[in-house]
């Protein structure tokens, strides 16, 4: 095999994108994927673009994240044309829903600083919402509404980003677990897999929530898998399509579908679907639009976020060791932040000028002590 300019560990939606946008530089990439893990975060994803919803006021990852949405609007077409696969962008916003006081006062603030920062941001009133989501509780007390964000579909975006990766020369080594990265005094040398060392001019970490298990590392990588379950029950009838967050957690609609979710929970890599998850998951649709209590589950499942201690992702060089990368801890973000961590990924690594301040996601930042 050709000794690569990059070798992605990992062939989730981020380290395609990566492999991706490397391989519009220029560059030779090879992409190591160990083949479907219980639980990747890439294949059960909901798929919502939501910085602005997600975000708190005065986050430091909001200008990001909404770069990261806006890079959709030209992603989408782009691998329209080069492969024929339809994304399944929606931009047709998300409510925010408060139910308590509290929330009323939370979702005011994040509204009035998101819009002092300038971006669109809505209050809307109890009639307001009903006007837009007419199945939503009667108990709400107003919405924040983010009109620009939306959702994608993450099976699409993932075989979009495959197939362009590959029509671009992006070389795919499926079935391959990589089990250590491999360092020299001068840098990285390649990985080690169970089938022997591959050999690479530079190596980039996007294996999700197992990016901490890869050892030869210089030291230990903060992330770790959270579990979120997620279901889906019918879409109540003759509502019109809308995205609602509320209650700690979402009601998504997909055609006839509710897509419900999501449980955050700290269990290892299980991703079982447990009986407490779905009551919580029943409750928060409920919540939210009384017309789904009691609707039948019609199927389920569970994905491992994978999560920093700070919630935010780690991207870019290794501080110490040269030719080392990483693109990987995305949390609840990994689909919104997709794209923009592959051109950001490849922009850093082939020296391109960065429109933005990375320091929110330089992996060293826990470790300059």
């Amino acid at each position: 095999m050709p000794h690569p300019d990059v070798l992605v560990v990992g062939g989730g939606i981020v380290g395609m994108s990566c492999a991706r946008a490397m391989a519009v530089r220029g560059h030779q990439v090879v992409v190591v994927e160990s083949g479907s893990k219980t639980g990747a975060a890439s294949r059960i994803a909901a798929g919502m673009l939501a910085p602005q919803a997600e975000s708190a006021a005065e986050d430091q990852m909001l200008e990001l994240a909404v770069r990261a949405r806006d890079l959709y609007v030209e992603l989408a077409p782009a691998l329209s044309e080069e492969v024929g696969i339809d994304i399944g962008l929606w931009t047709g916003g998300i409510l925010q829903v408060a139910f308590t006081d509290e929330e009323v006062a939370d979702r005011k603030h994040e509204v009035a600083s998101q819009r002092q920062s300038g971006f669109t941001a809505e209050w809307l009133t109890p009639d307001e919402v009903l006007e837009r989501a007419p199945g939503i509780s009667q108990e709400i007390q107003g919405a924040a509404y983010a009109p620009e964000d939306g959702l994608v579909d993450p099976q699409a975006l993932l075989e979009a980003l495959r197939k362009s990766a590959e029509a671009r020369g992006v070389k795919i080594i499926e079935g391959e677990e990589v089990t250590s990265v491999v360092a020299g005094a001068s840098g990285i040398e390649g990985v080690e897999t169970g089938s022997g060392k591959l050999a690479a001019g530079a190596v980039v970490l996007a294996a999700g929530a197992w990016s901490g298990r890869i050892g030869g590392l210089a030291r230990p990588l903060s992330v770790e898998p959270i579990r979120g379950q997620i279901a889906v029950l019918d879409w109540p009838p003759d509502e019109p399509p809308a995205i609602v967050y509320g209650a700690g957690g979402y009601v998504v609609n997909r055609g006839q579908q509710a897509v419900v979710g999501s449980t955050m929970e700290h269990a290892g890599f299980d991703a079982t679907v447990t009986d407490e998850g779905l009551s919580r998951i029943r409750q928060i649709a409920s919540h939210i639009y009384p017309s789904l209590t009691g609707q039948e589950v019609r199927y389920s499942w569970a994905g491992l976020r994978p999560q920093t201690p700070d919630g935010r992702p780690f991207i870019g060089p290794d501080p110490n060791v040269a030719g080392l990368w990483y693109a990987t801890g995305h949390g609840r973000n990994g689909i919104l932040l997709a794209g923009y961590t592959g051109e950001l990924l490849a922009q850093l690594f082939s020296d391109e000028p960065i429109e933005h301040d990375l320091c929110c996601i330089d992996p060293g930042r826990f470790w300059a002590w």
